[in-house]
């Protein structure tokens, strides 16, 4: 009898996934997972600071983590509910909304860790970075702008004044405040234009703009994040000292060895630095072994596989560029993250995507997911993109 009850539940829960989860279900399964696994590693990575900032309740931000999950998944699960032709109509709206944000952050945000890349909403007390929400905003207006002229065409004018003012500007917006946040989003652009098949002299050109850009950001250093971001680099180029965020980070994965020293017996997260948002690969790697940290790899590179398949069965250019747009900026991101932990990098401050504790980071990045799983539905409007 409970043989037949639990076959009969099975079968209603894949008979309700069927239904309601469509679009690639190897990105949803990938997605679920992360998520999922992050759970027991950002509680065990936040229990000192909650303890020491939340009066002794060391489960706060493990509810608060949750929260962000099921906020997050509901999030994917609506948008992808949504046909991707209809963000058409959002793009550029999106893309002129992010830059008086940028602006905002700049001059009149919040402080946190001395960068001001935080806009703090009156009375609600929720803080919004706008990089992430400008991160979104562009690479999907730019895979629109592309998909229009993917059979060539382009003029310079047209070239100029939509994809690489677009660009510039916004990526010398974000690296006032957030550097690290804004060569990403470049090197993702960057990408999807040479995908988009913009010819050579104009991506030589294209380049050219982003390395004008960060230059006039550095020279605008005064109260920004590029004077961090050029120690950093130094202390990073110089052989003979180690930051102390990667000292500890190396200490870290150092003894976690093969199969971890198991979840909540960490060291090295009474140390760190962010261990539950920038480094928590650290301390997922020393309580998880290299065995949950390779699988975490694997998790981003099938993710991005999946994402870039979508290109091939997306009926529209429109589709398949959003969809590779976000899956690179998602993946990117994460394999940037573990660089900066393992030393391949200069410490930056992004965090693990759908994986490190962070409502705004995580509900943005659940947007992306969002469109992402929409153009892999190949459900779409009769528009020419």
């Amino acid at each position: 009898m409970d043989a037949d009850n639990n076959t009969n539940s099975s079968f209603a829960v894949k008979s309700w996934i069927a239904r309601n989860l469509k679009g690639d279900k190897y990105i949803w399964a990938i997605a679920i997972t992360i998520l999922l696994l992050s759970i027991p590693f950002v509680y065990s990575s936040s229990v000192q600071e909650a303890y020491r900032l939340r009066g002794g309740n060391t489960e706060y931000y493990l509810y608060k983590h949750i929260a962000h999950i099921v906020a997050a998944l509901m999030i994917m699960f609506l948008v992808h509910l949504v046909p991707y032709t209809k963000f058409i109509r959002f793009t550029r709206l999106g893309v002129f909304i992010s830059i008086p944000l940028l602006l905002l952050a700049v001059f009149a945000g919040s402080s946190v860790n001395d960068a001001a890349r935080w806009i703090e909403i009156p009375l609600v007390g929720y803080r919004f970075q706008p990089s992430e929400f400008a991160k979104i905003a562009l690479i999907t207006h730019l895979a629109l702008v592309l998909a229009r002229h993917i059979k060539g065409g382009w003029t310079p004018k047209e070239l100029l004044t939509e994809p690489i003012l677009l660009i510039g500007a916004i990526c010398f917006l974000i690296a006032l405040s957030n550097v690290s946040t804004a060569a990403l989003l470049g090197a993702v652009s960057f990408m999807l234009l040479f995908v988009g098949k913009v010819p050579i002299r104009y991506l030589a050109f294209a380049a050219g703009i982003l390395v004008f850009v960060a230059g006039l950001a550095i020279a605008f250093k005064a109260g920004t994040r590029t004077g961090t971001a050029q120690s950093r680099i130094k202390t990073f180029m110089n052989k003979d000292s180690v930051a102390y965020q990667s000292e500890r980070s190396y200490m870290a994965m150092a003894g976690g060895g093969l199969f971890g020293k198991g979840v909540g017996k960490s060291t090295e997260r009474r140390f760190l630095p962010e261990s539950n948002k920038d480094f928590i690969y650290a301390i997922t790697v020393e309580e998880g072994g290299t065995l949950v940290g390779s699988i975490l790899i694997f998790l981003y590179l099938a993710l991005l596989y999946r994402g870039l398949q979508v290109i091939k069965t997306a009926r529209k250019p429109f589709g398949g560029l959003l969809s590779m747009g976000h899956t690179i900026g998602i993946v990117f991101q994460a394999l940037c993250t573990m660089a900066v932990t393992v030393g391949l990098l200069p410490v930056t401050g992004q965090n693990l995507p759908l994986f490190s504790l962070g409502g705004n980071s995580m509900i943005l990045t659940a947007l992306a997911m969002g469109m992402i799983l929409s153009a892999s539905r190949g459900e779409f409007d009769e528009v020419n993109v």
